[in-house]
């Protein structure tokens, strides 16, 4: 049975196949298939076009260019990489996001604060009073602190207590009711 020019006899004459895939030769001689490969193309390698055969594959596939399918080194996306642990190799433990810690700074009421963005770039342009802005501390918002509360470890959520803490008058949120640790004064109704 002839295909387009290609016999199953020229295909098998014109493949090098290896002494472990006689079967396969067999089986091309028993079952007289040919797939034609592309003329236009040239042979990628002296390797057979002939693969094994494997679960939900065709019998052969055909040889492609090097140029078609050969990598550039260059990745036309950048994929996203969360750098999160969930079990390590150890003790199958979940492990702390280190630039979190390095970047950021939790206080004790659950809010992270960080410098401003570019507080270190391009300086030499910048105003004074720019620069002082620069270096003030901010807010995360309630999405981010509690993106970052999953990105460290328990270790780190707790309350830590230093000596000459600058962050001391900071780490109590007295004023609103849910981060308030002391009970409110309590003012009689003559007060009012």
């Amino acid at each position: 049975m002839k295909t387009t020019g290609f016999d199953s006899k020229t295909l098998i004459d014109s493949v090098n196949l290896t002494s472990e895939q006689e079967m396969l030769r067999s089986l091309l001689n028993l079952t007289k298939l040919a797939v034609p490969r592309p003329a236009a193309l040239p042979s990628s390698s002296t390797r057979p076009a002939i693969t094994a055969l494997c679960r939900n594959y065709s019998l052969f596939q055909p040889q492609i260019a090097p140029s078609l399918c050969s990598p550039t080194g260059l990745s036309p996306v950048q994929e996203s990489v969360r750098t999160v642990t969930k079990f390590s190799w150890g003790k199958g433990k979940r492990k702390s996001v280190h630039s979190v810690l390095e970047r950021f700074y939790r206080l004790h009421w659950g809010i992270w604060i960080r410098r401003k963005a570019g507080c270190h770039k391009h300086l030499w342009k910048k105003s004074p009073q720019r620069k002082r802005r620069l270096r003030q501390h901010v807010f995360c918002n309630a999405t981010q602190s509690y993106l970052l509360d999953k990105m460290v470890g328990s270790y780190w959520r707790k309350p830590r207590y230093y000596v000459n803490d600058p962050y001391e008058p900071y780490h109590s949120r007295e004023e609103f009711h849910l981060t308030a640790k002391k009970p409110r004064p309590y003012s009689s109704p003559e007060q009012i």
